[in-house]
């Protein structure tokens, strides 16, 4: 599966998901995780809309892959790159295993086990180690 065929994907399955009633997921941050596995093309557009060097620590344990999310504000109340964020995120509050804590969520996504399959057949590492990588 080449890096175009993903990003159309994505942009694709966006696009079909129910918008949430939320400005930027304010409050609900805090409860986000860092160390998710993303997609190159997730990855890239992080990279970008945060522009220029980013610094991320290397993980020392993994511990740290349950630590907060390393996108949200200090204070956890907000995604510091929600227009950017990456699929795993945009399901929060509308797919069953993924509810909203605040009872916001519009409908919820029927198909969500079917997306995440499509999903797998990415290649995915954590932001850290597409970082890594170069």
């Amino acid at each position: 599966m080449s890096v175009s065929d993903e990003a159309r994907w994505l942009r694709g399955t966006y696009e079909r998901l129910p918008n949430s009633r939320c400005a930027g997921c304010a409050g609900c941050a805090s409860r986000c995780m860092g160390g998710l596995a993303i997609t190159r093309t997730e990855f890239e557009a992080i990279r970008d809309y945060l522009g220029g060097t980013i610094f991320v620590p290397v993980l020392r344990s993994w511990r740290e892959m349950a630590a907060p999310c390393e996108f949200s504000e200090p204070d956890g109340a907000r995604c510091l790159i929600y227009p950017v964020r990456p699929l795993i995120c945009r399901l929060f509050g509308i797919v069953e295993w993924l509810p909203c804590p605040r009872g916001r969520a519009p409908a919820l996504v029927l198909n969500g086990p079917e997306i995440m399959k499509e999903y797998r057949r990415f290649e995915r590492r954590s932001f850290r180690e597409w970082m890594r990588e170069g």
